[in-house]
């Protein structure tokens, strides 16, 4: 019996006795199978190999047996699997490589190039097909791959040119057995990472971290203070610090996101903080962030500082007088160095922030004092704006009070309130200590306190806060408030109580004062 073998789907037996044979119909099955699977082997015995013909085919003789045959077609079989595997793992490998988003080429011991996916291609500039098995230094002049090659260290996060700009690239040497085997390189475009920060920023956005108001939001008709909203439009077109003035409540982060949004900076993030809101240390943990394991109680993951949030954007350090004093040095190098540091890590961070910082007290006469840094105060004064209180924006009470009850109405579902003269003459002669945050919460007592849209004089009288003319009472300056008889504590808490009271029942001032923080100040107190 003599055997044809071919490729699966399977093989062709002759019949051994020469009667059976047909061999006319033998050559026909032969060549039919040849076709349909491109045979370009047959293996048959002295017979088959005298009486066969099949055209561009080679006919091999073996003088085996059939189990040896067989044996040999099974191996050839395994040996099609194997490489059937290898080349669909290969392939599988490929369209890994090619469907990241970052450059990759790849190389072998000797520093030929062995892999190069599309994204690589188009950075460089040149074809896989061009460039495999070319040394590396011939398709990317300016690498550092050999090096890799010959010290086995990887390099990270290097910058490296480009015909088309720069790149971030990440070289890691392949071992095997401990030997350097070739190099893997990946690369990022900066100008994509740059977009990805973008698309970063624009998240925050949706988180909250963007400016609500724009000049447009500033309701008046005092001439002072549209000159104030026209010197604000011009300090917007700078990136300069800006430090804003005014008693509380005058609208000053108002102005501050108006400043924002107004100026080239305004896709960016608005990062606003209450200096005054936090003590020392996790005010400066907000401010710059820290590492995993910086201090008792961080994140492990550690956290991005504010500064960091508003990088290319905006930050408003609302109450910076409040802020301590060791804090105020290393603001001071952040707005000097435009570097931040976080707490527990050596790396430094460079940002483009733009500050504005706002305040309610006199920083120059605080600075006399000693409580807060003069340099930091001048680092600060670049540009300046000095918010009017609404005692002196006569004219906008009864337009701000108008505004406000159309706007409170809405939101209670409340019918509309005609202010009469009588009522307005006496918001008009209100001092307002508390300025327009003041008016908002006296307005919208109105409009809960209404009946059908009327609202009565004198009630009108109740709710307006009733000021103080008695000065507060100085316990430094009571000589029974301030003995020495009694207990430590109770000698420690008429002293706070009497600092307290010296600076304006300001927490912070006084804790600056007394060289303790404003938690120990305010426990003293309640002592």
């Amino acid at each position: 019996m003599a055997i044809c073998s071919v490729c699966p789907p399977g093989n062709l037996t002759i019949p051994a006795d020469e009667i059976n044979k047909d061999w006319d119909a033998a050559q026909q099955e032969v060549r039919r199978l040849v076709a349909e699977n491109g045979i370009d082997v047959v293996i048959g015995d002295s017979l088959v190999r005298g009486r066969l013909k099949v055209e561009n085919t080679a006919i091999q003789m073996v003088e085996s047996g059939k189990e040896a045959i067989a044996q040999a077609i099974e191996e050839a079989k395994h040996i099609a699997l194997v490489r059937e595997n290898e080349r669909r793992a290969y392939e599988r490998l490929r369209t890994i490589i090619h469907s990241v988003h970052d450059g990759v080429v790849a190389t072998d011991e000797n520093g030929r190039i062995t892999a190069v996916n599309l994204v690589a291609e188009e950075i460089f500039g040149f074809q896989e097909k061009e460039v495999l098995g070319m040394p590396i230094g011939q398709a990317i002049p300016n690498t550092r791959i050999d090096k890799v090659l010959q010290t086995g260290q990887a390099e990270l996060e290097q910058l490296q040119q480009t015909p088309k700009g720069y790149i971030v690239t990440n070289r890691v040497p392949i071992k095997l057995a401990g030997q350097v085997q070739g190099v893997v390189a990946t690369f990022q475009e900066v100008a994509k990472i740059q977009s990805v920060e973008q698309k970063i920023r624009q998240t925050l956005f949706n988180r909250g971290l963007f400016a609500r108001y724009r000049f447009e939001d500033v309701l008046t008709e005092d001439p002072h203070l549209k000159k104030i909203v026209a010197i604000a439009k011009k300090y917007a077109q700078t990136d300069a610090t800006m430090l804003i003035l005014g008693e509380s409540g005058t609208g000053k982060e108002l102005f501050a996101q108006s400043i924002h949004n107004y100026s080239s900076r305004r896709q960016e993030a608005f990062v606003a903080i209450n200096c005054s809101a936090l003590p020392g240390q996790l005010l400066e943990s907000e401010l710059f962030g820290y590492v995993g394991g910086a201090f008792t109680g961080a994140r492990k993951e550690g956290k991005r500082g504010l500064f960091e949030l508003a990088h290319n954007g905006t930050i408003f350090l609302d109450e910076i007088g409040d802020m301590d004093k060791e804090l105020q040095s290393r603001l001071l190098r952040v707005l000097e160095e435009k570097q931040i540091r976080r707490i527990g890590s050596d790396s430094i961070i460079p940002v483009n922030v733009r500050v504005i910082a706002a305040t309610n007290t006199d920083l120059w006469n605080e600075s006399t004092k000693g409580n807060f840094r003069l340099d930091l105060y001048y680092r600060l004064n670049v540009l300046t704006l000095k918010l009017p209180p609404l005692r002196e924006r006569r004219p906008d009470i009864a337009v701000l009070a108008r505004w406000l009850m159309r706007r409170y109405g809405e939101q209670y579902g409340k019918a509309p309130v005609e202010l009469p003269e009588t009522v307005m003459v006496r918001l008009q002669e209100h001092p307002w200590p508390g300025n327009i945050r003041e008016l908002k919460n006296v307005m919208e007592r109105i409009v809960l306190s209404s009946e059908n849209g009327i609202i009565d004089p004198d009630t009108v009288d109740l709710m307006l806060e009733k000021q103080v003319t008695n000065p507060l009472p100085n316990p430094a300056a009571d000589s029974e408030a301030f003995n020495l008889s009694g207990s430590l504590d109770a000698i420690k808490q008429r002293a706070a109580t009497a600092v307290l009271a010296q600076e304006g029942n300001n927490i912070a001032r006084a804790a600056r004062r007394l060289q303790i923080d404003r938690n120990t100040l305010k426990k003293i107190l309640r002592q």
